[in-house]
């Protein structure tokens, strides 16, 4: 079939490939902007499944600046109360028996929300972290979603801002270039721009990049299900476990066996969520050559996620086993990419820079891709022909954005790659970080940092994209205005000489000529001092006279101040620990 052109309209025509939480979120954010945004999915969106998502206070506050609603999304906040009740004898390290007392500690003892016990005993493995303050350290608050309901609310969102989305419509190949989209029906459908954002299975990428760059094993394989929380309330041997508990994190683990598993409540807390991870290829692969499952919907059975269990004690493994299905996925991961645009085309989320789930950021940068398209887009006009070549503006804004955000995402996935605590971790953890070094260069936490210790809270929740990207913007166009900043040599500080004999030498500041500030060196007679003057007054005179020729000096420059970021060399990783094994979040 012949190309069509899109309907003209004003700003950009965009077409966005992909109507997941990337896909929605930047046609969001694009007609936020005034941008024409067409959104192409495969998906008819008949019956929507998956698992719950943890949005991080990073992501958090993007959404909460475009006016979603975490109420009607069914949103659970990762809070912590002042008094949690916990499982007291466990405190105490007895071993579990459902007829154990369940109490509230005393508000000696510190606050408990994500609770990590041995997985056999139920005893505590490792320190908890509590969230308590989340909010009120980083302005935003933690919350957990069902997948779907939160996928809803930004597909209503996309559309009521004016967005099309056509479901059913597949996407076979795009043309960096040109902007042409070729549609499963042959169709062919030009715009301005392309934003790919079809997930981590993504076959586009190789057209922006110029190599393949294939996914590859982590070494993980990933049992979830989802569990009416009524079910295990009404259960008395599995009540203990939810009951009075404050929304937040529980987290049984094997580390001998390379087994975890993390749970957490959506879906107004009717839903648990778990994901049990393991370590190794898992029931449905023997080996490296075995077929990799990709999709996050492929069954498994009970029988699978007992197995999995094995060594867990028996009323973890009776509360996991009440979910109505269990599904499978092989967790994997990719090298972070070279490049992200090309052309008319850009690649963001999973599409671009796919995440292991433990620091929980694949959704929230995702999110974050989105809004920095806001801001970077914000003053790219309108073409008025798609079959033009892109525009000089278009495409300094999007070499901008690759120069702002690939660092930053190919970090984060990197870090994202979990280091097993034991002898050999200080050494994975300088390997991790040499690597990231080869893409980015900002702060980073300290080294060794565990997962959702407060290193690693700031580092992720403490930024700000959109703060961050219309700062990196304002820079580049200072120096735009002004030029490359030229350093100046060190004035020197030569030894007063006797009153008779002085010579001063003063400079002169001459016109800036091709961005470059001359000085003029003159010489003249000191002023003659009386001989009652002082050393000491001498030295006092001198100094005014150059505090007077520097205010001169000033004056007539144009100053030009930079910041910059100091990290301070992080500390050593601390002592390897056997029984423990970093925490992991669901994305």
């Amino acid at each position: 079939m012949d190309a069509t052109t899109s309907v003209s309209g004003k700003g950009l025509q965009v077409g966005v490939v992909g109507a997941g939480v990337a896909g929605l979120s930047a046609a969001i954010a694009l007609r936020r902007i005034g941008h024409s945004v067409e959104v192409f999915e495969r998906s008819e969106f008949k019956n929507e499944n998956g698992a719950a998502v943890s949005i991080t206070p990073n992501g958090g506050r993007i959404l909460e600046r475009w006016g979603f609603d975490s109420i009607k999304a069914g949103g659970i906040e990762n809070i912590q109360v002042s008094h949690p009740t916990i499982f007291l004898g466990c405190l105490h390290g007895a071993p579990f028996k459902s007829s154990h007392v369940w109490g509230t500690l005393d508000s000696g003892l510190k606050p408990q929300q994500v609770r990590r016990p041995k997985g056999d005993t139920l005893e505590p493995m490792a320190p908890t972290l509590s969230f308590a303050n989340v909010e009120q350290q980083y302005g935003n608050k933690w919350y957990f979603y069902h997948r779907v309901d939160m996928h809803r609310q930004l597909r209503e969102m996309a559309e009521a801002f004016g967005s099309t989305i056509r479901l059913g419509a597949q996407v076979m190949d795009v043309d960096p270039e040109t902007g042409m989209i070729h549609l499963k029906d042959g169709s062919q459908i030009q715009k301005d721009l392309v934003i790919i954002a079809d997930g981590q299975h993504d076959r586009l990428n190789a057209k922006i990049t110029g190599q393949e760059v294939p996914m590859k094993r982590s070494g993980q394989t990933a049992y979830r299900c989802l569990i009416p929380l009524k079910d295990i309330l009404e259960d008395e041997e599995t009540r203990p476990f939810f009951k009075g508990q404050a929304p937040g994190f529980w987290a049984p683990a094997l580390p001998a066996k390379g087994v975890m598993a993390v749970t957490y409540p959506c879906r107004n807390n009717e839903i648990l969520n778990v994901l049990a991870v393991h370590r190794k290829l898992g029931q449905h692969a023997t080996s490296e050559d075995d077929v990799v499952i990709d999709d996050w919907n492929f069954p498994a059975t009970h029988e699978d996620l007992e197995h999995v269990l094995d060594g867990f004690h028996p009323s973890v493994k009776k509360m996991f086993l009440k979910s109505p299905e269990v599904k499978v996925y092989t967790q994997m991961k990719r090298d972070p990419l070279s490049k992200m645009t090309k052309g008319k085309a850009l690649l963001i989320g999973d599409a671009c820079h796919p995440m292991l789930l433990t620091h929980a950021q694949g959704v929230s940068s995702s999110i974050e891709d989105a809004a920095t398209l806001e801001v970077f887009l914000a003053d790219v006009p309108a073409s008025g022909d798609v079959s033009a070549t892109p525009s000089e503006k278009l495409l300094q804004r999007l070499e901008q954005y690759e120069k702002f955000r690939l660092p930053r995402v190919s970090a984060t996935q990197i870090l994202t790659n979990p280091i097993v605590p034991g002898p050999q971790a200080a050494a994975k953890h300088a390997e991790q970080e040499a690597e990231i070094r080869k893409y980015y260069s900002g702060p980073l936490p300290a080294t060794g940092a565990m997962p959702h210790s407060p290193p690693i809270c700031q580092f992720f929740f403490g930024y700000d994209v959109e703060k961050e990207g219309k700062a990196f913007i304002e820079s580049l166009e200072h120096q735009e205005t002004t030029g490359p900043e030229v350093a100046g040599e060190e004035e020197v500080v030569e030894p007063t000489p006797q009153p008779e004999e002085a010579i001063v030498k003063v400079e002169s500041v001459a016109p800036i000529i091709n961005g470059v500030q001359k000085t003029q060196v003159v010489e003249k007679p000191a002023p003659v001092q009386e001989a009652s003057v002082t050393t000491m007054e001498q030295r006092v005179l001198d100094l005014e006279r150059k505090l007077a020729d520097m205010e001169k000096k000033l004056s007539a420059m144009a100053i030009h101040v930079s910041t910059m970021e100091v990290q301070l060399t992080p500390p050593q990783s601390p002592p390897a620990q056997v029984e423990t094994q970093p925490l992991i979040f669901s994305s």
